[in-house]
């Protein structure tokens, strides 16, 4: 016994003589609030917390309940893990600036240097030779009124990015600092080490009294709100109307302040949100056309199928989702499911279209081949010999792209094995989404056609992206303030208090004795995701 004491002892002693060292000497005289509010073990009132003091000198003393803090730091700890450590987050925010940046003056270059009428003149006549350097092209002009705002806009956007990492910058290094000299974890043992061995550490290291389904809890407090709401349908949303754009409008809505949230509180931000996005509409529509063009187009130039591959929509996401299953857990079950998916959906082909396919594909290969001949004969044929005013190169890509969707319907003749209802049990395995009214009839089309609408083509969802541009403010303005006092009532009829957590949401905690299906999964995988380090069951 007196062993333990002294390892605590010499344990607090370490860890506090690396605190002052790393983070300097502070003055600890402030009013002191036990840490077991903060999920610590209760401890004299002269005897200062680590991790109270880091709560303090990281986030201030300006807070507007005692677990607001702990929330910042159990999120920021997460984050800095999930996103690989500290040399990747500060690359990953350079990239970002410089890509914006970028952005800016190539669209500058692109639309009031450039002579795009003299450009376009170049080779109309058929001519062979050298249509000039590029600096006969540029020539200054006035952008229109409508360019210069946008540019603006995105200055604005790109400066307040900027001074957000900045803002930011002092938080990551204290995380940086806490992750290296307190819990003694490299950026090279980030890579390896699994989450569990994190909360171990902080547990070890800093004396709290929170297990990891606590910590979880802390860190996806507003998540397992979020994903009840859909879970439980007091959200209803169709999935072409449930875009990126809605779900980013929605979480600041509704998470934002969530414990002190009224209905009318809640009617009066859909509203005011709706309004926003039908001013910034313009803007949001061309970042998304820019966004998609240039996250895609080495895909379309080098591998065209991929526009033709599918993903699951943000609403198959929220519902495939467990309460307590953080990001990088999630990403990694979803992921495994999309081959089988992928197969599912190739289980309903269609003997026309198969034949079809190959037609077209028959017919862009005897092309493509003409044109490699031709580009063996003399390469300048492809720029040069014009049909119907473009040239035989635009044609190439053109049917290069057909052909690589045509080939999307076109089954592999090894694995040409009807099974249906099997390969929708791999792919509930990975998503463990199955509703009742499935059961047994996976190899029907109904259930294709509404998994199928969970799992459609990238494009298509681009296109949803599109459209929500106008849909999104009208659903926030018109529909969801309907919503209101459902919402608000089921988030307080579901809150309950955790002692040293603070409040959550009851479908998040597995200490209840009533649970339905989604619960029993979720606690199911939260087991299988932590017990592999910890050794035993976590949630009975």
């Amino acid at each position: 016994m007196e062993n333990e004491i002294g390892d605590d002892v010499e344990i607090e002693t370490e860890t506090t003589n690396l605190i002052n060292t790393y983070y300097g000497n502070y003055d600890y005289d402030y009013e002191y609030e036990y840490f077991s509010e903060l999920g610590g073990r209760i401890e004299p009132p002269e005897k200062k917390t680590i991790l109270n003091t880091i709560f303090k000198n990281i986030y201030g003393n300006k807070q507007k309940n005692i677990y607001e803090n702990k929330d910042k730091f159990y999120r920021d700890i997460y984050e800095y893990y999930y996103n690989g450590g500290y040399l990747t987050i500060i690359f990953t925010q350079i990239t970002e600036i410089l890509s914006l940046i970028f952005g800016i003056f190539f669209s500058i270059f692109l639309f009031t240097l450039l002579d795009w009428g003299k450009i376009t003149q170049c080779g109309n006549n058929n001519e062979t030779e050298d249509c000039g350097d590029i600096s006969l092209y540029i020539i200054p002009h006035y952008p229109n009124i409508f360019f210069m705002f946008v540019m603006i806009f995105a200055s604005i956007f790109t400066v307040c990015k900027l001074i957000s990492h900045i803002s930011n910058y002092k938080n990551l290094v204290y995380i940086h600092n806490f992750y290296h000299n307190i819990l003694k974890i490299t950026i090279k043992d980030l890579k390896i080490a699994p989450w569990s061995h994190i909360i171990n550490e902080i547990v070890k290291k800093t004396n709290v009294t929170l297990n990891i389904n606590d910590i979880t809890n802390i860190i996806l407090r507003n998540e397992n709100f979020y994903i009840a709401l859909f879970n439980n349908d007091i959200i209803t949303i169709n999935s072409q109307y449930y875009t990126n754009q809605m779900e980013l409008n929605l979480k600041y809505i509704i998470l934002t302040d969530l414990e002190n949230l009224t209905t009318s509180k809640l009617k009066r931000k859909f509203i005011l949100y709706g309004i926003f996005n039908i001013l910034l509409s313009i803007f949001i529509f061309i970042y998304l056309l820019i966004y998609f063009f240039v996250s895609n187009i080495e895909d379309l130039n080098s591998r065209s199928e991929r526009i033709g591959s599918r993903r699951y929509s943000p609403i198959a996401k929220i519902k495939f989702r467990n309460y307590n299953e953080l990001k990088h857990f999630f990403e990694k079950r979803t992921n495994k499911s999309i081959k089988y998916a992928n197969e599912y959906n190739k289980q309903f082909h269609s003997p026309v279209m198969e034949i079809m396919s190959k037609f077209i594909c028959l017919l862009c290969g005897s092309f493509i081949c003409f044109f490699l001949i031709l580009s063996m004969l003399d390469e300048s044929i492809l720029l040069y010999v014009r049909m119907f005013d473009r040239s035989l190169l635009f044609y190439m890509g053109i049917i290069g792209t057909i052909s690589s969707f045509a080939k999307g319907y076109i089954r592999n003749p090894e694995k040409n094995f009807y099974n249906p209802n099997n390969i929708m049990e791999k792919v509930i395995e990975y998503t463990h989404y199955s509703p009742d009214e499935w059961k047994d009839k996976y190899h029907t089309n109904k259930v294709r056609k509404e998994f199928m609408d969970m799992f459609p083509y990238i494009i298509v969802l681009f296109l949803y992206d599109l459209i929500s541009v106008i849909t999104t403010p009208l659903i926030l303005i018109f529909i969801l303030p309907q919503y209101s006092s459902d919402i608000v009532n089921f988030i307080k009829i579901n809150t309950i208090e955790k002692k040293n957590v603070g409040n959550i949401c009851t479908f998040a905690d597995f200490d209840l004795l009533t649970k339905d299906k989604k619960m029993e999964n979720s606690i199911s995988i939260f087991n299988e995701n932590h017990s592999i380090d910890l050794g035993n069951s976590l949630v009975e």
